[in-house]
């Protein structure tokens, strides 16, 4: 293993196991004031601080830093999860800036509200996220069980700016987490929305850790 390498490089997945100690490069500070409900159970609040879970990077434009939440709704709180992009430039400027300079996010949504699924709401539990050609993917946790792979796309719902999602719904693996677009610029390779699996199969017997990739392309067709 090549310990000055991460990510893919050339074609070849670079990684840190746990035998490493994974680099710290910046630290984001969020400046909203802090919420006053309790977050032991993963609750989640429409305003104070985001409790940021996951991140992914969007390159279908200029570079942004994408954020979200793990939110769960059956223990309270006030929101299903907020998601935000920051521009890499402005994150780079605050980590090359003074002590204390702060990236401020260009778009903030709360998700989508109202759909469900197994019986509880559809848009928590939410392990995953990236935004390619302005629509938004998601990945949903189902406990031991097959995943849930979203869309959603920013309009107005009463009068708020907020991501109005997909009716569809793609089955995906168990445990997915975070989302990854290989954009395939300069390679050759075709667009690939990469994920993993968090289970071990001790956790299930059909749970596997590991690392897999959607047809880009595909996933947008059969969204509709």
């Amino acid at each position: 293993m090549d310990k000055k390498r991460v990510g893919r490089q050339s074609n070849v997945w670079y990684g840190y196991g746990y035998r490493y100690v994974m680099p710290q490069v910046a630290t984001l500070k969020f400046t909203a004031a802090k919420n006053g409900g309790t977050t032991s159970g993963n609750q989640c609040y429409a305003t104070g601080r985001p409790k940021a879970s996951y991140i992914s990077l969007d390159r279908t434009g200029t570079d942004h830093l994408v954020l979200g939440e793990y939110c769960n709704t059956n223990n309270g709180g006030t929101s299903p999860g907020r998601v935000a992009t920051y521009p890499m430039t402005a994150l780079t400027a605050a980590v090359e800036g003074a002590t204390g300079t702060a990236a401020s996010a260009d778009l903030a949504y709360g998700l989508p509200t109202g759909a469900t699924f197994n019986g509880e709401a559809l848009w928590h539990k939410i392990q995953g996220v990236t935004r390619y050609e302005g629509k938004w993917y998601f990945h949903r946790s189902n406990g031991y069980d097959n995943g849930r792979l979203l869309q959603a796309t920013p309009g107005t719902v009463d009068g708020t700016s907020q991501l109005v999602g997909n009716a569809k719904t793609l089955e995906s693996a168990f445990g997915p987490e975070d989302l990854y677009l290989a954009h395939g610029r300069g390679d050759g390779f075709p667009p690939q929305l990469w994920s993993l699996s968090e289970h071990t199969p001790s956790k299930c017997g059909a749970c596997k850790r590991e690392v897999y990739s959607y047809n880009m392309a595909e996933v947008i067709s059969d969204f509709g």
